[in-house]
Protein backbone atom coordinates (compact mmCIF):
# COMPACT_ATOMS: atom_id res chain seq x y z
CA UNK A 1 0.00 0.00 0.00
CA UNK A 2 1.49 3.67 -0.69
CA UNK A 3 1.96 6.05 1.75
CA UNK A 4 -1.07 8.79 1.93
CA UNK A 5 -1.43 11.67 0.02
CA UNK A 6 -0.61 13.91 2.83
CA UNK A 7 3.11 12.81 3.63
CA UNK A 8 4.04 12.12 -0.46
CA UNK A 9 2.89 16.14 -0.61
CA UNK A 10 5.00 17.17 2.04
CA UNK A 11 7.53 15.54 0.66
CA UNK A 12 7.38 17.08 -2.53
CA UNK A 13 7.03 20.52 -0.54
CA UNK A 14 10.43 19.93 0.77
CA UNK A 15 12.13 18.73 -2.43
CA UNK A 16 10.21 21.65 -3.97
CA UNK A 17 12.46 23.96 -1.55
CA UNK A 18 15.68 22.01 -2.31
CA UNK A 19 15.14 22.93 -5.70
CA UNK A 20 15.00 26.74 -5.16
CA UNK A 21 17.87 26.90 -2.83
CA UNK A 22 19.71 25.19 -5.76
CA UNK A 23 18.31 27.67 -8.19
CA UNK A 24 19.21 30.59 -5.73
CA UNK A 25 22.55 29.31 -5.54
CA UNK A 26 23.16 29.07 -8.70
CA UNK A 27 21.79 32.72 -9.62
CA UNK A 28 24.13 34.15 -6.44
CA UNK A 29 27.12 32.59 -8.20
CA UNK A 30 28.15 36.01 -10.66
CA UNK A 31 31.79 34.56 -11.05
CA UNK A 32 33.74 31.71 -12.38
CA UNK A 33 36.29 31.74 -8.11
CA UNK A 34 32.77 32.21 -6.46
CA UNK A 35 31.40 29.22 -8.72
CA UNK A 36 34.06 27.08 -8.29
CA UNK A 37 33.52 27.98 -4.30
CA UNK A 38 30.38 26.69 -3.79
CA UNK A 39 29.93 23.72 -6.39
CA UNK A 40 30.69 21.41 -4.20
CA UNK A 41 28.11 22.68 -1.72
CA UNK A 42 25.77 22.50 -4.81
CA UNK A 43 26.65 18.42 -6.31
CA UNK A 44 25.83 17.95 -2.06
CA UNK A 45 22.47 19.19 -2.70
CA UNK A 46 21.42 17.94 -5.50
CA UNK A 47 22.71 14.52 -4.37
CA UNK A 48 20.36 14.99 -1.32
CA UNK A 49 17.32 16.49 -3.44
CA UNK A 50 18.01 12.66 -5.66
CA UNK A 51 17.82 10.76 -2.21
CA UNK A 52 14.39 12.45 -1.57
CA UNK A 53 12.92 12.27 -4.82
CA UNK A 54 14.00 8.62 -4.58
CA UNK A 55 12.22 8.44 -1.07
CA UNK A 56 9.31 9.62 -2.90
CA UNK A 57 9.20 7.29 -5.83
CA UNK A 58 9.75 4.46 -2.93
CA UNK A 59 6.40 5.79 -0.93
CA UNK A 60 4.63 5.82 -4.29
CA UNK A 61 4.85 1.94 -4.85
CA UNK A 62 2.07 0.01 -4.43
CA UNK A 63 4.48 -2.57 -1.90
CA UNK A 64 5.71 0.22 0.67
CA UNK A 65 5.72 -0.48 3.70
CA UNK A 66 5.69 -4.04 3.54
Amino acid sequence: MAADRKEVIKDLEFCQELCKRLVRMAKDTDTNSRWNDHHTVIQDDIRRLRRELNLVRQKLDWDYGK
